[in-house]
């Protein structure tokens, strides 16, 4: 009897330990089949964006477009372009990606902003400006906060403020490091507001008011959010820039 009992109990622990290794195994495929759908998801996401940008920039080259549409082509394709970085990223945080493919996503992604970044700046050679752009420069620096200042800055300033920011040791890119040569940029933070380059961190206060000086020297219609700070400046009211 006890033999008996004995081969029924291990009996059942070999099922269950199938079972349980079974079961292990279902749910690394589902993983992966989740993880490779998603890839090919990002891959033809990526196709069909390219394309896009490309026939964009041919109409814009064309010179048909008015520069309303120009304007609001940009904007709408940045604002795309942050939600699809944030769903990488979450996907990245959930371990869907592995690092060689989240290096990747993220190598597309500040190609991606630069070739906007370029096209912004064609763009403004045809069409008046209608906005400030702002490329900010970080390192990986935790307890920076120049990021939330500027996240600040966009909320405030909506479509009039455009900002490009581009991790500057992500070396798997080599055109950052061009940026960061062209501006002579050797102190993190830095932002470049238009042509002005701004090198450690600056407070709300300073970036609201370059970006409110900005507005003035472009000749762009000047927020009401600008007035407080340009009261401040008195001399800024004139058109005249501060070294």
């Amino acid at each position: 009897m006890e033999r008996k009992v004995s081969t029924k109990k291990y009996l059942i622990a070999f099922i269950l330990t199938v079972l349980i290794f079974a079961g292990g195994i279902g749910i690394g495929i589902m993983f992966e089949n989740i993880r490779l759908n998603y890839s090919e998801q990002v891959i033809l996401s990526e196709k069909v964006g390219l394309r896009s940008l490309q026939l964009q920039q041919n109409y814009i080259d064309t010179g048909i477009a008015d520069c309303t549409t120009l304007h609001q082509i940009v904007e709408t394709n940045i604002n795309e372009l942050g939600k699809k970085m944030g769903e990488v990223i979450e996907y990245e945080k959930r371990s869907f990606l592995n690092e060689e493919e989240f290096k990747l996503q993220l190598q597309d992604y500040f190609l991606t902003e630069i070739q906007f970044l370029l096209t912004s700046q064609e763009i403004d050679k045809k069409c008046k400006k209608d906005s400030v752009k702002i490329i900010y420069f970080y390192g990986e620096d935790q307890f920076d906060t120049q990021g939330d200042i500027l996240g600040y800055i966009k909320k405030l300033f909506g479509s009039k403020v455009l900002i490009f920011s581009f991790n500057s040791n992500f070396k798997q890119e080599p055109m950052i490091s061009i940026l960061l040569t062209s501006y002579n940029i050797s102190e993190l933070p830095a932002i470049v507001i238009e042509n002005d380059v701004y090198q450690g961190h600056r407070t709300v206060e300073q970036v609201l008011e370059s970006v409110c000086e900005t507005f003035l020297t472009m000749k762009i219609d000047v927020p009401p959010e600008c007035e407080e700070t340009l009261k401040a400046t008195p001399l800024q009211l004139a058109g005249e820039k501060k070294n």
